[in-house]
């Protein structure tokens, strides 16, 4: 997971100083907003809609950190905490009790948002012969990332879209996302993974005078056996821009989404208030953490194979938002 630091006036509305007005006139709880520790992208997001949840809606909460997603999400499933973030292959796992959550379902998951695409890819050096995921056969490649076990998935994934999978690679063990970055640079590695758009790539490109991220081979097969290592993963197009070093044209990549998540005993009436403070705030959002700009309201309701709360069902049907998928 990469780290993120917070400023001053968002680490400052951790807590929020109002309050929600329940039926009868009695005051609810804070809400608990459960997260990765301090410094992680849920630990950001996390404390963003808490500001946003105050300022716009005078709604108390608080983020509550844990040691990861694994330890978080079961609170949520339990109730002893409220709402959690965490991406979608976690929250799939989680509540059918699969890959990292092997023989340990959360039936009582719901899903309240999908709130934006994380675009993660394979890049190179750019004066690397390499063009194309099939030229990956026999060179080689970060992985392992023991820290960051849902990185591996990603490789796994984009590599399954060839026909390949890492044993057609040499491999050098990392421990997480920067010293992969960071093997590149060195030349240990021919091939590394990161999200598209961010600082460490930034800094391979800079360091190695150029980096080209390769494109993901697309079609219904493709998809399939995307699909297959990564189930909630898809496929789309990324166009170049002045802040994706290494995208040089349009190429198709791998994308994965951020969710917003919670009990299914948490009323609806909560959920629904909380999820129309988010959807309807997207550019409050964006100023605590820019990757909600990303939000689509159309992407709110995704199918995920989570269900989702009453109380954002209620709110999709308020609104007219399909669930897509």
């Amino acid at each position: 997971m990469r780290r993120f630091t917070l400023g001053p006036l968002l680490a400052a509305s951790l807590f929020a100083t109002a309050i929600i007005a329940m039926p009868g006139g009695a005051s609810a709880q804070p809400i608990g907003l459960g997260t990765s520790p301090q410094g992680t992208l849920t630990y950001a997001l996390g404390a963003t809609v808490a500001k946003v949840l105050a300022d716009v809606g005078n709604i108390q909460s608080r983020v509550q950190p844990s040691s990861g997603t694994g330890a978080m999400i079961p609170l949520v499933n339990s109730g002893e905490v409220d709402i959690g973030f965490a991406n979608t292959l976690e929250l799939y796992d989680a509540f059918h009790g699969v890959g990292t959550f092997d023989k340990r379902p959360n039936p009582n998951l719901r899903a309240v948002a999908v709130i934006f695409p994380i675009r993660v890819g394979l890049f190179v050096r750019g004066d690397s012969p390499i063009k194309t995921v099939q030229d990956l056969k026999g060179k080689t490649t970060a992985y392992g990332f023991t820290s960051q076990e849902i990185i591996k998935k990603t490789v796994d994934a984009m590599l399954a879209t060839a026909g390949m999978s890492v044993n057609d690679l040499k491999t050098v063990l990392v421990p997480n996302l920067i010293r992969g970055v960071d093997e590149l640079i060195a030349g240990r590695v021919d091939v590394t993974t990161f999200a598209l758009g961010q600082a460490k790539v930034a800094e391979a490109d800079a360091a190695t005078g150029g980096i080209r991220f390769l494109p993901i081979p697309e079609g219904p097969t493709q998809l399939a056996a995307l699909k297959k290592e990564f189930p909630t993963a898809y496929l789309d197009k990324v166009q170049p821009a002045a802040n994706l070093a290494g995208v040089k044209e349009p190429i198709t990549t791998m994308f994965y989404d951020y969710t917003i998540f919670a009990s299914k005993d948490m009323p609806a009436e909560r959920v629904k208030a909380i999820l129309k403070i988010v959807a309807e705030n997207k550019d409050a959002l964006g100023q605590g953490h820019p990757l909600f700009r990303a939000m689509k309201i159309e992407r709110l309701h995704n199918n995920i194979k989570v269900p989702y709360h009453d109380g954002a069902i209620a709110y999709f049907k308020e609104k007219g938002i399909a669930e897509t998928q």
